[in-house]
């Protein structure tokens, strides 16, 4: 099929008789393959005596590869076969056919958040009722991205807010929520975070009470299950069960088709590290109703029995059709090979047309043939060749063409006026291109020039992407290798420069209010410039902690060159969340020594040095050297990163004992939003406790709590919660303590923290020691040794000791007492920090004065004869 090209059509001036067309090489197997594909799998459904989505042992029969060599023309197949499969259902009138597109190359694709909504927001024009998927993302939203709504996610990608706003997917799944409890809301389209937490409360609750669709398996447990990327990688078999239950409504009518096309699919099956594609592996397993058709370089060896242990589904056993020795069955895997010869003359014939007749004479056509050897992307630049002499008012000859498509990439550059060569050449250092961006690159090219250039047919433009531009990725590496035989051709250090200029502009438009989103994209083709070209910005070290600080550091960085290439700035930065992803799964000391030395080479006085040691300062703290983390802590205050070390000092500085100094820098401290807010008034709070000041603890907390209230700040809502309990505790009264407690709890029960389930064991059982009930305050100190325990907190320990302290002394076992405060005194002293309970612990044993000549080095903010005797009368109230 062909339809004309207004770009080569403009190019080749008013006064040709010459009509441009876009022409899809007739791919006759691949064509008649994919409409096999799509008939087999429906009888494949319709025969089972199980449907594959309820029995997940079934082999999976649901993917078309189409796989070769870069510029074969993968990408306009997939495309074409995606128009041929719509063009067919509106010729039948039919409205349960479904596509859905994902480029794998484009920033953020590879989210598996996106992955699942680009599918879902696909489905959503079969109909908006997807019960199972749309409850459970509900209660998933809530927990994983507190305080951001989905609509602003869906907003925050050009692709994916194309997909969700033509069929309301925000609105689809809000009144999905409305139907289960029409007063949550559930807060996804733009409520507050409360609400989308109360929706999440009223999906488990009718779980677990078995009203709410206990006939989707396994449903109950992917709403219990932790809120992260594993979990939502589970999500798809939900889809593939309502799509499910929508097929046997429709019966006797024919099952809706509904077909992914995931392209560039090299992307992820192309990494070391497969954990991207095991994801991504997942969602096509789980969805066997589903055809999913990729394109990409490699051939899929998820069939293979050597890939166990990096992917979930492997061996003939699940994939049937994906081996090697399949070469029947559809769908299947199929090498995408180079034109025939008569392909490739009547791709040539139909690309130009003069009154009907081939533009392009037959010898012409045989030498670029012969040139070329049926790669489509050399017939596409020849005919961008032809155009341009045509425009300069010469005849074609056989000379003109021909050679290697290094050769013609050269010709392709050539052809065009300087400026635009300075424009092609910047448009080849990066994945996508927009029209600000070339003039960032190139300032002193005009805009005529620029306006010209994105009219050029080798220029792929999807509107769906904030930067809409492309070059071909194999077209990029030739004109890269091209561009050195020119006379005119750009040095390595030219390429630096233009490379600096494009990073600076990605800098420049990233404003401190753009969303996780827009700043991830930035930085993943600024770390992608910085790797091939040797050039970095500051801009990228603020950018990695803004994300890191929004907790998205599971995938930042993921597929980039490895830690050895590049500048010593940008191994420092991936150096750096390497370190929190080390630490943020309890593997400090790990995290320690690659930090130690990832500093190397870099401005010592500049953010990304500061970062690095910022995060070597975060994982000592860890791994329980706070005295080497304060010095770290010391050294950056002044610096980018000032805020942050100043709160972790004073929080040091209270963590031993120098309360009226972090009481001092915490009321001058200036915080940076509602957040640190929070935070500074918590560790108020802690001063105000550990001195036994309660009632000023309490205020403290109960304003960091109304704080946390009003800005939908759930997880900081819990902690305050928790320390609440903790000074209520010390008045023995146990109903204050278990108002907070519950309170606490159940907001932890919708955003995890084991370390404050922790606190909250250890004030219940101080509660019940100070109160008398000694069976529940050893049981409660019991449950909070397993805790801690179970999570490597050791500082859960110090909290059980001072409990166990008083009970023991409650009931006159002083020896007990002191037992256990050696224990605590041994453990604190090991740590560095939280000293100040020993001779807390000793004001009870042995009374106030003895406790003060313990530890002389505590600044008690009250002096240690008033604030120990205060403890001294919590041990003997009645």
């Amino acid at each position: 099929m062909a339809r004309v090209n207004l770009r080569a059509a403009f190019m080749s001036g008013l006064s040709s008789t010459v009509t441009a067309q876009q022409v899809f090489t007739n791919r006759v197997d691949e064509v008649a393959a994919f409409n096999r594909s799509v008939e087999g799998l429906c009888r494949t459904l319709d025969e089972a005596e199980v449907s594959p989505v309820v029995d997940r042992a079934q082999g999976r029969r649901n993917v078309l590869t189409l796989y070769g060599i870069g510029g074969i023309g993968k990408t306009a197949l997939s495309h074409e076969l995606e128009r041929r499969l719509l063009a067919d259902a509106a010729a039948e009138r039919r409205d349960d056919v479904v596509a859905v597109r994902v480029d794998l190359s484009e920033d953020g694709a590879c989210d598996i958040e996106s992955v699942l909504l680009r599918v879902r927001a696909g489905l959503g024009q079969l109909g908006s009722r997807w019960q199972a998927f749309d409850l459970a993302l509900a209660s998933y939203w809530a927990r994983a991205h507190p305080g951001e709504t989905l609509q602003d996610f869906l907003d925050s990608s050009p692709a994916l807010r194309r997909a969700s706003r033509g069929i309301g997917l925000g609105d689809q799944i809000t009144e999905s929520v409305r139907q289960l409890d029409p007063a949550g809301l559930g807060g996804l389209a733009g409520l507050a975070h409360r609400a989308a937490l109360a929706t999440y409360r009223a999906v488990r609750d009718r779980v677990r009470e078995g009203r709410l669709l206990a006939d989707c398996e396994l449903f109950a447990e992917l709403i219990e299950a932790e809120a992260d990327y594993e979990t939502l990688s589970y999500f798809p078999y939900l889809l593939a069960w309502d799509l499910d239950q929508l097929s046997r409504r429709a019966r006797p009518a024919r099952r809706p088709t509904v077909c992914v096309f995931l392209d560039t699919f090299e992307v992820v099956n192309g990494r070391v590290d497969r954990t991207v594609e095991r994801l991504i592996q997942r969602c096509v397993y789980l969805m066997p109703n589903v055809l999913f058709v990729i394109t990409g370089r490699n051939r899929v060896d998820w069939a293979d029995s050597g890939v166990s242990g990096e992917l979930d589904f492997t061996g003939p056993q699940c994939w049937p059709n994906l081996h090697f020795s399949n070469d029947s069955v559809e769908p299947r895997q199929h090498l995408v090979g180079y034109l025939s010869e008569s392909d490739a003359d009547s791709y040539l014939s139909e690309a130009l047309t003069r009154d009907g007749e081939p533009a392009i004479p037959a010898e012409v056509r045989r030498r670029i043939i012969a040139g070329g050897q049926g790669l489509p992307l050399y017939l596409d630049l020849s005919v961008s060749h032809f155009v341009a002499l045509l425009a300069r008012g010469g005849q074609p000859s056989p000379a003109d063409f021909g050679g290697s498509f290094t050769a013609v990439a050269t010709r392709s550059i050539r052809d065009l006026p300087r400026e635009e060569r300075d424009l092609v050449r910047t448009a080849a250092l990066t994945d996508r291109v927009g029209a600000d961006m070339l003039r960032a690159g190139q300032p002193n090219v005009p805009d005529g020039s620029v306006a010209r250039f994105l009219r050029r047919p080798f220029l792929t433009h999807d509107d769906a992407y904030a930067l809409p531009y492309a070059l071909h990725a194999a077209l990029r590496q030739a004109i890269a290798e091209a561009d050195r035989t020119l006379p005119d051709g750009w040095s390595d250090r030219d390429r630096g420069v233009v490379a600096a200029r494009l990073l600076a502009w990605l800098g420049e438009r990233l404003e401190p209010s753009a969303g996780r989103a827009a700043t991830a994209q930035a930085l993943e083709s600024g770390l992608r410039l910085s790797a091939l070209y040797g050039v970095f910005g500051d801009w990228m070290a603020r950018a990695t902690q803004r994300l890191v600080e929004a907790g998205q550091w599971s995938e930042l960085g993921d597929g980039l060159a490895a830690e050895r290439d590049g500048t010593p700035e940008y191994r420092a930065v991936l150096a750096a969340v390497r370190g929190v992803q080390l630490r943020r799964t309890g593997r400090a000391a790990e995290a320690v020594e690659l930090l130690g030395g990832a500093g190397e080479g870099v401005r010592q006085d500049g953010p990304t040095a500061q970062l690095v040691r910022i995060h070597l300062a975060h994982a000592l703290r860890n791994h329980g050297d706070y005295t080497e983390a304060a010095r770290i802590y010391r050294d950056l205050v002044g610096g980018e990163f000032d805020a942050v070390a100043r709160y972790w000092l004073c929080d040091f500085d209270y963590l031993n004992g120098r309360f009226g100094r972090a009481l001092d820098s915490l009321r001058e401290q200036r915080s940076r939003g509602p957040e640190d807010e929070g935070e500074r008034l918590r560790l108020i709070g802690h001063i105000w406790r550990v001195n036994a000041r309660f009632d000023e603890a309490t205020a403290a907390y109960t304003e960091a709590i109304g704080l946390a209230r009003r800005e939908d700040l759930a997880a900081a809502e819990a902690k305050a919660l928790a320390n609440l309990a903790q000074t209520a505790c010390w008045s023995g009264d146990t109903a204050a303590v278990s108002d907070a407690a519950a309170r606490a709890r159940e907001l932890l029960d919708l955003v995890p923290n084991p370390v404050e389930l922790v606190k909250v064991r250890s004030a219940e059982a101080v509660a019940h020691a100070v109160a008398g009930e000694t069976g529940a305050a050893v049981e409660a100190v019991g449950a909070t040794r397993r805790l801690a325990d179970g999570i490597g907190y050791r500082g859960g320990h110090n909290l059980a000791d001072v409990a166990q302290i008083l009970l023991a002394v409650r009931r006159g076992d002083r020896d007990g007492a002191r037992r256990t405060r050696a224990e605590l005194d041994a453990r604190t002293r090991r740590s560095g920090g939280n000293t100040y309970w020993v001779p807390i612990a000793t004001s009870w044993i042995e009374g106030v004065s003895q406790a003060a000549e313990h530890d002389p080095g505590v600044e008690w903010v009250d002096g240690p004869a008033v604030s120990l005797g205060r403890w001294a009368e919590v041990a003997s109230r009645r």
